[in-house]
């Protein structure tokens, strides 16, 4: 049985890339010995429902500076591959694959650089912009979620092509099983995400100030915690808008509420590959979400099942809104094409696209 092991960052916390983490290691772990290596976390709650095939292990308790954390996971680490003979370790992001990375050298194994950004929305750090190009230059594959973002590594890095390839985040097959048929005569809007400033709440509730006060049958609904959180609570009463603006905090499983719902709305300044974009195509949900660089683009049909937005226009965002709150029979239309170009997100797909991987990578170690 060959042996995976994916590196994150922190899986106490509760973020994207660690929801990835947890599906992907508890697919995989069905067909493949899985191991799970934290940075941080040591002795805190995962707060995931992790297969109890995976072998999981958090090394350091408390952050430190990048150079204080390799040094402190350098052996550690490289003890953990060779011990384990692991055969294909997934740097899950940044941080984590820059810590590290320089292992690779040490062992026999296959290292991917799984970048769940966007290079270009993050260009002007140059930080983060050496840790993706070092990351993707050391690494025998990078995968990038967007097949944008895997162009914008070709030209901008000059990556080799065959060295890497964009692979999608699946739609959870249950989100599929079950979607219910569209709610037309639903007066809500929704929004998911955590309350930090990459989600662009603030703009959120000035798209909010301009159309729901003139709608006053309609609710929106925000789903997620974060640091911003007060903070926009504040500016939806200053606008007294509470009435209408509701925040509802974290809800497991939110994507079973979609269907109570007339539409999403995603207000982000930046994206990798949105999931919640993808929840909402798989229940049938139309969209309205901000054209940034990258991910938006690649699932939403522009005037088919939904609006994407110049980035950071409110006036035209709140315009193309209240054009799907005034039209019944738009939201319909909307709705109904939704199931156009979800097959390339189905988990069969997505899997057999890491499987191959997995596979090549292996045959070439032998």
């Amino acid at each position: 049985m060959k042996k995976i092991c994916f590196v994150n960052y922190d899986m106490t916390v509760t973020g994207g890339v660690e929801q990835v983490t947890t599906t992907l290691a508890n697919e995989f772990c069905k067909e493949y010995k899985v191991y799970i290596y934290a940075i941080f976390g040591k002795d805190g709650k995962v707060p995931y429902d992790l297969d109890p095939r995976i072998t999981y292990r958090a090394e350091l308790e408390e952050e430190c500076r990048v150079r204080e954390r390799i040094k402190r996971t350098f052996h550690p680490f490289k003890e953990f591959i060779n011990n384990n003979k692991i055969d294909v370790v997934f740097l899950m992001e940044n941080y984590p694959a820059m810590t590290v990375s320089s292992v690779r050298f040490f062992t026999k194994a296959k290292y991917v650089f799984c970048d769940h950004g966007a290079l270009m929305n993050e260009w002007e750090k140059k930080d983060i912009r050496f840790f993706r190009f070092w990351d993707s230059l050391i690494s025998h594959c990078t995968v990038t979620l967007t097949e944008q973002n895997r162009q914008d590594y070709i030209k901008k890095f000059h990556v080799n092509p065959k060295k890497i390839r964009s692979i999608y985040n699946w739609i959870k097959p249950e989100i599929l099983k079950i979607k219910k048929p569209y709610k037309e005569k639903s007066k809500k809007i929704i929004t998911v995400g955590r309350f930090s400033e990459e989600k662009g709440y603030d703009l959120l509730v000035e798209v909010a100030r301009k159309v729901l006060p003139s709608h006053p049958d309609w609710e929106w609904h925000l789903y997620g915690t974060g640091d911003t959180f007060d903070e926009i609570h504040q500016k939806v009463v200053e606008y007294d808008l509470t009435s209408q603006l509701i925040q509802k905090g974290n809800v497991k499983d939110v994507y079973k509420l979609y269907n109570e719902y007339a539409f999403l709305v995603l207000p982000s300044y930046r994206e990798g590959l949105p999931l919640v974009l993808l929840e909402a195509k798989a229940s049938g949900l139309p969209m309205v979400s901000f054209d940034v660089t990258t991910g938006p683009r690649e699932i939403v049909e522009e005037g088919k099942d939904g609006y994407l937005i110049p980035p950071y226009d409110l006036d035209k965002m709140a315009n193309r809104i209240e054009l799907l709150m005034d039209s019944e029979e738009r939201r319909i239309a909307f709705s109904n094409h939704t199931i156009s170009g979800v097959k390339k997100f189905e988990k069969e797909e997505i899997y057999r696209q890491w499987t191959n991987l997995i596979d090549e990578l292996t045959m070439e170690r032998k």
